[in-house]
């Protein structure tokens, strides 16, 4: 019984070293196996707020319906997103979108499916989307876009703005009018 029992762990000795000295010695690990989960998983989150801070105060915030975030991609998939931008000269802009993206690293967005903002100074934009990049505070609106700001209307492709909506860049399309277009 001791004899069979010395045999039992010898042969597992030997059979750990002949795969370690293969390894070792002339065999490789696999560099790309088959068998590897290449998807990261996606965490969704139903009826939540997403915002943005700097410097203490809330740049925008948003109530969304659904929010996917996609491990490792640094970005977020909205649908039903409705909500605010806080200017800086204390107005706000109402929002709502079908869905859209903010990308978690420099937390940038863009709205789309059917884009409203609505000035509490007076003023709208539509589109299909609108995107946001708050570095360079440029606003660029796509897709049957239209402004209305005091008496004037602008349909056109594509607009740029920043967010003080003084002036605007209109592109494809583009047509201006006094009065309602």
């Amino acid at each position: 019984m001791k004899n069979k029992g010395l045999l039992l762990i010898a042969g597992g000795i030997a059979v750990a070293a002949a795969i370690i000295a293969w390894l070792m010695f002339g065999g490789e690990a696999p560099k790309n196996p088959e068998n590897v989960v290449t998807e990261v998983a996606s965490a969704v989150v139903k009826n939540t707020t997403v915002n943005r801070e700097q410097d203490g105060k809330v740049l925008w915030e948003f109530s969304v319906e659904e929010l996917e975030s996609v491990s490792g991609s640094g970005e977020a998939v909205l649908k039903g997103v409705k909500g605010k931008i806080y200017r800086e000269d204390g107005s706000v802009i109402d929002v709502v979108a079908g869905g859209g993206k903010i990308n978690n690293d420099d937390k940038n967005f863009a709205l789309d499916r059917g884009v409203k903002a609505v000035l509490s100074t007076g003023g709208e934009i539509t589109a299909e989307e609108i995107a946001w990049n708050q570095k360079d505070d440029v606003i660029t609106a796509t897709g049957k876009v239209k402004v209305v700001k005091d008496e004037h209307t602008a349909l056109a492709d594509k607009i740029v703005t920043s967010s003080k909506f003084e002036h605007f860049k209109l592109s494809g399309h583009a047509e201006v009018q006094k009065g309602e277009l």
